[in-house]
């Protein structure tokens, strides 16, 4: 006025000082009311607006808000004013809207070493550290007051994903943002303009060098703004300089770390190796790769065993490129599929010498520009992650494989060479290792496996004989495997005996295989039993197979109780079927455990089933854990099932889609649901056509369950036909229907008959009268419903009254409803 600045602003409490005031919080000391954090200064009209009607229109948050902007605002201007030269407030930043929040986070990009991408999933399950309610803690408190917090550790030692959990912990809905290489000035910026809370990210604070460092007076002015920093830095940074810079190269370089930034730091250092409470919380997880770097990691480090697999395995498949180290990648392929094979050991540089010469010359050898061999192994030997590498130095020249190459390795690996099966085989140091080799070929190569059993036999393993047998007669070569019994053994050999009843069973010789099979009783092997009983089986003869088997138990034999437990359950004899299991558990054959839970689960013992499923699922029994998760549902124990059902999908178990969609449709969530059995489908599961085309026509979306209804009917799944010709009906597709309905019926589902009959018209009163009598000759109580109403308005109440007798004597609820509604004709 008059040309004189006139003063117009006032100082406001957030919090009212006083008792009845706008705000006021009676936990807050006189002090705190009417120290600087709660002090706000307005203009005098505003000043009146937050205090006077419309006081509720402004929290505490928002005024507390107002002061956060506009404090960050002048530092940034009152830090930039001496170089810019100029006295303009520089406007709001709106960046910061764009910022996730901590607990939103994405834990890669805050640092965290990735998971395997081809198996779907980016991480390992978290495995609390001791650390973690420190550094929670050291984080509040810098939310609070602002501050460096940095997490101090080796390469891969878990200092990032510590970093991620605590901070998801203590500052959850603080904003985050990063600061990419190059780029720190430019972050600290961002968050001194920021009005809301938020959180400066320094993960892998080496990064930031020369200009780009971090510096004490970047601390200090986000400590005054109250503005945390987190910070992940390697151990070899300490301790750093604390007065003057050093000289790399003839050059006058700045420290990571100075000592005045680390005097401002609360630091916690996260050691490589894991205590012995990490250890035994991460043997604990329900995550297979967690419970495998326990067991494989050297030292403890469990962080730079999960670490290293990701990184490791992109390293090698680089190495295979043109100009890349090819023979290096070839000596690593070789060295984890012997691992696949069976070897368990060091592998001797003259074993990995031989084999890497056959993915080597598959991959394209020489136009691949392959280095020499000295040189793929000491690339193949570096360092990569902390400790670890491809292949790691052992005693006596031999190289072990990290075992975090094949933690990780895709479910659909490539094959094992053939000949690669014959090295294994000739390197294997014992019998043990010799068999286990044998097996794995018998699973991963099956044709090979005879040839692994001759090699055995002619170095002189006796027992070889009967696995060539064995292994020729899964491969469908019963008169090659009679050739080699008949040439190596000896008629009394009771093994042999047994052998040679199987080879004659799959040529159909069955009273042949019959009189081995007794051959081998009798010369001492109970075997023979079980074998005869399964051919008795085949043939119908169910007294006498249940017989041998009840022999063969008492005798000693092997699955004997189990076998019959099976048998027993077949003839739906459940109750003496779980007394054999009972038996076959108590006899040590632990197989039967999933069986016996099954069998008490459908007699209603479920609280006893659950017991005997989680015991064999503990000891890896994937058709219990499927059978233990009905059970829970049954129990609706519902998010305990569905847990249960995903683990098993991420093991690859298809089913278990099905399976959860049942449990999803169930409990009302049909997107869900859809989605599950769409899954399944895409799994390669056909019956999932039945469930999904249930489900759609469940909804009324007729015209998308059709497809899947007749493919339904095609696998013919029980039912598909008649919801088919229902889903047909109800889209006005009539002569459709009908052709559904009498496929249906043909193929003996009496209801079909009933739908085609509510829909045939007078040309075809003769093939409906014939489907119906079939239907009711067949039992259905709603064939003879229908009929019974035709005979009785027709004049044949005779008739009707017996039919109606038949629909009453056949106890079925809702037809005799309908039935207790009708009113003869009089």
């Amino acid at each position: 006025m008059d040309d004189e600045p006139v003063l117009d602003g006032e100082i406001a409490h957030i919090r009212a000082s006083r008792p009845g005031g706008k705000r006021h919080d009676p936990g807050w000391t006189r002090e705190q009311l009417n120290g600087f954090g709660n002090l706000l200064l307005l203009c005098a009209p505003h000043h009146k607006v937050i205090d006077g009607r419309k006081a509720d229109n402004y929290s505490v948050a928002e005024l507390e808000g107002w002061k956060h902007e506009y404090a960050a605002v002048m530092n940034d201007f009152w830090r930039r004013a001496p170089d810019a030269g100029s006295t303009q407030l520089p406007a709001p930043s709106a960046a910061w809207r764009s910022w996730p929040t901590v607990a939103e986070l994405d834990p890669p990009a805050a640092g965290v070493h990735p998971g395997w991408p081809h198996r779907g999933d980016v991480l390992p399950q978290y495995v609390p550290r001791d650390l973690d309610p420190q550094l929670a803690d050291l984080l509040a408190q810098a939310g609070a007051r602002g501050g460096l917090v940095l997490v101090a550790g080796d390469t891969a030692s878990g200092k990032s994903r510590l970093a991620h959990e605590a901070s998801r912990r203590a500052l959850p809905d603080h904003l985050v943002r990063l600061a990419p290489r190059g780029g720190l000035r430019e972050a600290i910026a961002a968050v001194l303009r920021c009005p809301k809370p938020c959180i400066l990210w320094l993960d892998y604070l080496e990064r930031h060098t020369g200009s780009d460092r971090l510096r004490s007076q970047d601390v200090a002015e986000l400590r005054r703004c109250r503005i945390p920093i987190l910070a992940t830095v390697h151990t070899r940074h300490f301790p750093a300089p604390a007065t003057h810079p050093h000289r790399d190269n003839g050059r006058t370089t700045e420290p990571v770390l100075s000592q005045a930034v680390l005097d401002q730091a609360a630091t916690v250092f996260l050691a490589r190796s894991w205590s012995a409470p990490e250890l035994a919380r991460a043997r604990a997880t329900d995550d297979p790769r967690i419970r495998s770097a326990v067991d494989n990691c050297t030292h403890g480090g469990v962080s730079e065993f999960l670490a290293a697999g990701p990184a490791l395995w992109a390293t090698w498949q680089a190495a295979w490129r043109i100009g890349g180290n090819p023979t290096a990648a070839a000596l690593v392929r070789s060295a984890v599929d012997l691992r696949r094979a069976g070897l368990q050991g060091p592998m001797p540089t003259d074993l990995l010498t031989r084999a890497h010469r056959y993915y080597l010359a598959d991959a394209g050898a020489d136009l691949l520009r392959p280095e020499p061999l000295d040189a793929a192994f000491s690339w193949a030997r570096e360092s990569r992650i902390g400790m670890t590498s491809l292949l790691q130095p052992a005693a006596d020249g031999a190289h072990l494989l990290c075992p975090a190459l094949l933690d990780g390795a895709p479910r659909s690996e490539p094959a094992i060479h053939p000949l690669l099966w014959f090295e294994a085989l000739g390197s294997a140091p014992d019998l043990t290792t010799t068999l286990t080799v044998v097996s794995n070929a018998e699973r991963e190569h099956p044709s090979i496996t005879p040839w692994l059993w001759r090699c055995l036999r002619e170095a002189g393993l006796t027992r070889a004989v009967w696995g060539e047998a064995f292994a020729l007669i899964r491969q469908g070569r019963p008169e090659d495997a009679l050739d080699v019994l008949r040439e190596h053994t000896e008629r009394h050999d009771p093994l042999a005996r047994r052998f040679t009843a199987l080879a004659l069973k799959e040529l159909g010789r069955l009273d042949e295989a019959q009189a081995a099979c007794h051959e081998a009783h009798a010369l001492g092997n109970p075997d023979g039993l079980v074998d005869l009983a399964q051919i008795l089986a085949e043939r119908g003869r169910l007294d006498e197979a249940e017989n041998a088997l009840r022999r063969a138990a008492r005798a000693g034999a092997a699955n004997a109780w189990f076998n019959l437990g099976v048998l027993l359950a077949d003839r739906g004899k459940t109750r003496p079927a779980i007394r054999a299991y009972r038996k076959a558990v108590a006899a040590g054959d632990l197989d039967a455990l999933g069986n016996l839970g099954g069998l008490l689960a459908d007699t209603g013992q479920t609280h006893e089933a659950e017991t005997v499923l989680r015991r064999a699922v503990e000891l890896g029994n994937r058709e219990a854990e499927l059978e233990l998760a009905n059970v829970l549902k049954y129990l609706h124990r519902t998010d305990e099932a569905q847990q249960l059902y995903e683990r098993l999908i991420d093991h690859g178990d298809a089913r278990a889609r099905i399976n959860l969609g049942n449990l999803h449709a169930a409990n009302d969530r049909p997107e869900q649901a859809e989605q599950a059995y769409r899954a399944a489908l895409e799994a390669g599961l056909p019956v999932a056509h039945e469930y999904l085309g249930r489900h759609l026509a469940g909804q009324e979306r007729w015209h998308d369950a059709v497809p899947h209804l007749r493919h339904a009917v095609e696998q013919g799944a029980p039912g598909a036909g008649l919801r088919l010709g229902h889903a047909l009906q109800q889209e006005g597709r009539t002569e459709a229907a009908k052709d559904a309905y009498r496929d249906a019926a043909r193929a003996g589902d009496p209801l079909g008959a009933v739908g085609f009959a509510c829909l045939a018209d007078e040309t075809e009163a003769d093939e409906r009268r014939l489907l119906l009598q079939q239907a009711v000759d067949a039992g259905s109580p709603d064939a003879m419903l229908v009929v019974m109403v035709e005979l009785d308005h027709s004049g044949h109440p005779r008739e009707a009254e017996a039919l109606r007798r038949r629909i009453t004597a056949c106890g079925d609820p809702l037809v005799s409803g309908l039935l207790a509604t009708y009113a003869p004709v009089s």
